[in-house]
Formats: structure tokens, sequence, C-alpha cells
């Protein structure tokens, strides 16, 4: 069987597809130096889509699947019904369940037929995401074991460290393990006695905090006990509560569908609120490690989304056919931090603006603090500090050396300075819901740049080509006009350039 794939609103037919074979199958033909992109928001096939793929690609690549593709020559399909899609290298079959998908001409180019697809059929207007993410360093604190086990008292001195290393105040992401597992839920005292005097103190000095709410409880304990007892954990295929193996132990999965378990977490977070918390991060990405693909994930994800628009979560996990499309969503460096899965985080991160993921930004936490290279750490939170949403680690001893420290700083410096622009991008997205993070080719048509990867545009003026590799060279294709490097020397495009990195500068160039 082909993979289903879920779809959202309704579309007509278009002149230039293919006649159908039945009266539900569409077959699209690529133009002459037509190319396609769409479908997976994370993974999958290579885009734009060159090599055939079937129902075991899909199946295996543990993607998520988006209601439409668009193509170079300004052309979309969109399905409002699950819909098979196929591809054999030369033919796109797609054959629906129900309704009848569109295709149809947006105009010229791959920008056009975003923007077609994406205000006909899918931008749900009056979305525009929390802005505190954006403007200022998010500092993840789960890259530091001591603020997990030290609370209110470690954020305070992570606040004061990191004004110390001459970084801005910004936000301290909390990760998971704040919670009392007694079985009351809150906050746990032990370490955060007074976290509303905490929160006055951080705010005094500039810091704002962000907790991280997940659907994972310690698989022992009272709290375990309880929710075993009356059927609120995910289960595996013997009925037995299934179990995710974290960092900091063992955890089971409360089941988000069920009334009872969201009624505990309405009581969780009324709580947060009375202590003052508001900014939360929602995030259940490992739960689709024990979850089985098809409409029970759906429904799962869903049913976590519609909970964090319900309390305001201002970030989540990458999710699919929900609001968290047009919400600030993390890209993970997985296993772990190395040259191969940043190239793959990058990639991921720029396929999936085109599919309506247009706030992204890259989490270390489960792997910045296991990585001994501090060079390839150092590429990695610079790439990180170049998405839409800054990720940066609170810690400075992840870079003992100097020149890397330096270079960090220099880095974290030339992203706050582009806060006011940013500001700009974020609310043009809020009206046109473009990506903020843009593929060459969308933002320079016909230049040839349809299979690049490796650089992108931020908006329509900064062009960013993170270091993906320790040569200490970063070959980068400008395109036509005049472009300015962060050091101040001018380039004249098109052209390719070979930019020295060995100093750990990121190439940046503004276009005049």
């Amino acid at each position: 069987m082909h993979r289903r794939f879920p779809i959202l609103v309704t579309l007509a037919l278009l002149s230039a597809a293919l006649p159908a074979q039945t009266p539900h199958t569409i077959r699209i033909e690529p133009l002459r130096n037509e190319k396609w992109w769409g479908l997976f928001a994370g993974g999958g096939p290579a885009q734009p889509f060159a090599a055939p793929f079937d129902s075991s690609d899909c199946d295996s690549c543990g993607t998520f699947a988006i209601p439409f593709m668009i193509s170079s020559g300004g052309r979309m399909m969109w399905s409002s019904a699950p819909a098979d899609v196929v591809f054999d290298g030369s033919l796109f079959t797609v054959t629906p369940s129900g309704t009848q998908p569109t295709v149809a001409k947006g105009s010229r180019t791959l920008r056009e037929a975003y923007l077609y697809c994406v205000h006909k059929y899918a931008w749900p207007k009056g979305t525009a995401p929390a802005r505190h993410p954006f403007m200022r360093p998010v500092y993840d604190t789960g890259l530091s074991e001591a603020l997990i086990a030290a609370g209110g008292t470690a954020l305070l001195a992570a606040a004061d460290s990191i004004t110390a290393h001459g970084y801005p105040p910004g936000l301290l992401l909390i990760p998971d393990g704040w919670q009392d597992n007694s079985g009351e839920g809150g906050l746990d005292r032990n370490l955060y006695a007074s976290f509303r005097d905490t929160a006055d103190e951080l705010t005094r000095r500039g810091f704002d905090v962000m907790f991280t709410v997940t659907p994972y409880i310690p698989a022992a304990g009272q709290r375990y006990i309880e929710a075993r007892r009356k059927g609120m954990l995910l289960e595996d295929a013997e009925g037995r509560p299934a179990v995710i193996r974290l960092p900091s132990g063992y955890y089971a999965c409360l089941d988000v569908t069920l009334p009872e378990v969201t009624a505990y977490f309405g009581e969780l977070l009324d709580n947060l609120r009375k202590e003052g918390i508001t900014a939360l991060r929602f995030d259940c990405h490992r739960a689709l490690d024990i979850l089985p693909p098809g409409e029970r994930t759906e429904r799962y994800l869903t049913a976590w989304a519609a909970l964090g628009e319900r309390y305001g979560a201002a970030m989540y996990p990458l999710a699919e056919q929900t609001q968290t499309q047009w919400r600030p969503y993390s890209v993970a460096l997985s296993p772990e931090i190395s040259w191969e899965s940043m190239r793959r985080a990058l990639t991921d991160a720029i396929h999936a603006g085109l599919t309506g993921h247009i706030y992204p930004y890259l989490s270390l936490t489960s792997s910045a603090g296991h990585c001994s290279d501090e060079t390839m750490l150092l590429r990695a939170v610079q790439l990180a500090l170049f998405m839409p949403i800054a990720a940066v680690p609170p810690d400075g001893s992840l870079f003992p050396t100097g020149t890397c420290r330096k270079e960090m700083e220099k880095a974290v410096g030339l992203r706050m300075e582009m806060n006011g622009y940013m500001e700009e991008l974020l609310q043009e997205a809020g009206t046109t819901g473009e990506p903020l993070m843009r593929h060459m080719e969308y933002q320079f048509p016909g230049q040839g740049f349809w299979d690049c990867t490796d650089q992108y545009m931020l908006g329509s003026r900064y062009l960013v080509a993170p270091v993906l590799d320790d040569t200490g060279r970063r070959t980068v294709r400008l395109p036509r006009g005049t472009w300015i490097s962060a050091d101040g020397t001018r380039y004249k495009g098109p052209r390719v350039i070979n930019v020295d990195v060995s100093d750990g500068s990121i190439p940046l160039f503004r276009l005049r």
C-alpha cells in the first residue's frame, strides 16, 4: 500500500494536469526544467523531487505529510482528503480517497506558487506567534545539567554568568524536570521555593523565563502509579505503559487525547499561571517514538496543539496538520551533533519553510553538552543563532578556547544587530505567511539555485552560509546584486566565492 498523506482543504483540477485514468486519479508531469517541492516538512525523499518514492520510502522516513506541492514553474497541488502520492521519477500520481485534489498555476515562480497556494487554501489569518522568542537570544538551559538540579538559584547564577561573558539578557528556556513528581503537580518546591521572587529578580536583570511542558512523567513514583491505574498512559502493543528513555531517566507518556489527561494538564497549567509563568514551550517530540504512524498520531498531535493554543504556547516541536504549522517549531540535531546532522537539520528547516513551517529554531538540548569537538559545537551554535529564533547555550564553559569563545560572542553580537530587521520580518510574515528562512530558489528564481540547500536567505536581505565541515573554507553562491559581507567587503553577483572561515567566522552577506 502507498502511504496515505493527510491533507486539508478543497481544490479543483488544473488543465495542465494529464487526463486522469479514473475519476479520482491525477497525474502531474513536470514540465521541462520544472522542479517540485512539498509534502514533507522534515526528512523524506530528497527535494526537489528527482528520485522515485513510494510507500516504502515514505513509511520509513518518520516525517510529516503536508497537503500541498509547489513548483519552480509556479504550479501547485492541494487536496482536502487523504491521498496516495507516488513519484516514478518522471510523473506524480495522486490518488485521493475522497475530494478531488486541485492542480493550479499560481504564476511563474516557486514563490508565487507558494503564496497562491497558502493564501487560497492554508493561511490561518490572525495567527502571528508571540513576539518575545524572536527579539532576544533564547538561552537553552537544558544544555546545563546543573541548572536542572539547582532550580531557581542556578537560574540567577546563569543570568549573571551570561552577562558576565558579554552576552545580552534574553529568554531562559527551562527544560522539563521542574514538576513536583509526588503526585501534586505544579513546581517542585525543592527547586523553586519561591519562583515569583526568582522571576521578579530575573526581570530586574533583563531576563524572561519560558518553561518546557511535555506529556512525560517519570516511570515510577506516585504520579506514575495513579496515571497507570486510571489508564492515562500511552501503551505498547502488549498493553503495557510505553516507556521513553531520556537523558535524565525513563519516562511514561500521558495520552493527551483523553479528557482526564486534558483536565490534568489544565490544572497543572492553571497553577503555573498563578505562579506568574505564562511563556511556555510545548514539546511532545519523543512521543512520536512510541506512537504508531497514522490516524492515532494525528489525533495525538492535534490534541497536544489544541492544549498549547489554549494556554498560549510560544514554541512547539515540528507537528503535522495543526496550527503549529504557523508557530515556532524546533528542528533537532539527531542523534548527536555532527557535520551530517547539521547539514540534515539545515536542509529540513529550509524545506519546511516551503510547507508553511515558517518559524524554525534549532534545538541543541539533547546533544550539545555531549559534543567534545569545540569547533563543531561552535558551528552548531552559529547555525542555531541565525535561524529566526536564536537558540544559545548559556554555559560559557562549553567554549574554553579563546578563539571559539570570541567567535561565539561575535556571532551573538551580529545576530542582535539584526533584531530590528527580524521584527520587520515577523510583522511581514504575520500578514503574508512567507517563510522567514527562505530557499534560495524561492527568493532568486531562475538563477540556478534549485539544488542549493546549504545556504539560505533570512527574509529578502541577508544571505546566511553556515559552516558545515572542518575544511576551513566555505563556498558561497551569490545571486545577482551587490552583496556586503560582515567585514564590509563588497561582491558583485552573480558569482561563486570561496571564503576563508578558519578563524571561526560565519559567512553573512547583506544585499545592498
